[in-house]
C-alpha cells in the first residue's frame, strides 16, 4: 500500500515540476544584434494600414450572430460582446483578413450556431432537403388519399345505381313507397284530398 502511495506521489511531483518549468521557459527566442547596427525592421517605416469601409464591415456583420441572443444579428445587437466582435472585425479587416478568414474565426471561437446562414453541406443538407421532402411526402400523401376516396365514392355510386336498376318494382321496399306516397298527400293542397 504504501508502494502505491510513494508511486502516485512521485508521479505528481514530478509532473507538477514539467509544469512549472514548461511556464517558466521562454515563449520566443530572438537572436541578438550588435548594439552598433541598426535591426532591418527599424530601418524600414511600417506599411500604412488602410482602414475599413464601413460598407465592408456591415457585410461581415450581416453574416454573424450574437453568440448570447437569438437569431439577433450582429449589426443589430447592442450588448458588449457584440461591440467587440464589431472592434474586432474592424481590426482584422485593417490588418488585411479577408472576410471569410474572420467568419472562420468567429465560427471556431463560437461554435457554427454563430453564422447567420448555415453553410449548405454536411449534415445542413439534410436540414434543408428534410422540408422538401416533407412537403412533397405529404402532396403524395394527400393525392392517395383524394385517389382513395374518389374510387370508393364511385364504386358505391355504381353499386347503387346497379341495385336500384335491378330491384323488382314492388320488392321489399314497399313501405319506402308508401312514405313517398304519404308525402306527397302532406304536399298537397288541402281542397283536392
Amino acid at each position: 500500500m504504501r508502494k502505491a502511495t510513494r508511486r502516485r506521489l512521485t508521479v505528481i511531483v514530478s509532473l507538477v515540476a514539467i509544469g512549472l518549468v514548461t511556464l517558466g521557459a521562454p515563449r520566443e527566442v530572438r537572436a541578438q544584434t550588435p548594439t552598433g547596427t541598426p535591426s532591418p525592421a527599424a530601418t524600414r517605416p511600417a506599411p500604412a494600414r488602410p482602414t475599413p469601409s464601413d460598407a465592408q464591415v456591415l457585410a461581415v456583420e450581416q453574416q454573424l450572430l450574437c453568440p448570447l441572443c437569438v437569431n439577433e444579428r450582429l449589426d443589430v445587437c447592442t450588448l458588449a460582446i457584440c461591440n467587440d466582435m464589431k472592434q474586432l472585425i474592424r481590426e482584422r479587416l485593417a490588418a488585411g483578413s479577408t472576410p471569410d478568414d474572420i467568419i472562420l474565426f468567429f465560427e471556431t471561437r463560437y461554435g457554427p450556431k454563430v453564422r447567420a446562414e448555415l453553410p449548405r453541406r454536411g449534415f445542413n443538407l439534410v436540414l434543408f432537403g428534410w422540408v422538401g421532402g416533407a412537403i412533397g411526402l405529404t402532396a403524395v400523401a394527400a393525392g392517395c388519399a383524394l385517389y382513395s376516396m374518389r374510387r370508393d365514392s364511385d364504386r358505391r355510386l355504381a353499386r347503387a345505381a346497379s341495385h336500384t336498376s335491378s330491384r323488382p318494382p314492388g320488392s321489399d321496399d314497399r313501405w319506402v313507397d308508401a312514405l313517398v306516397d304519404e308525402a306527397h298527400e302532406d304536399d298537397a293542397p288541402r281542397g283536392t284530398r
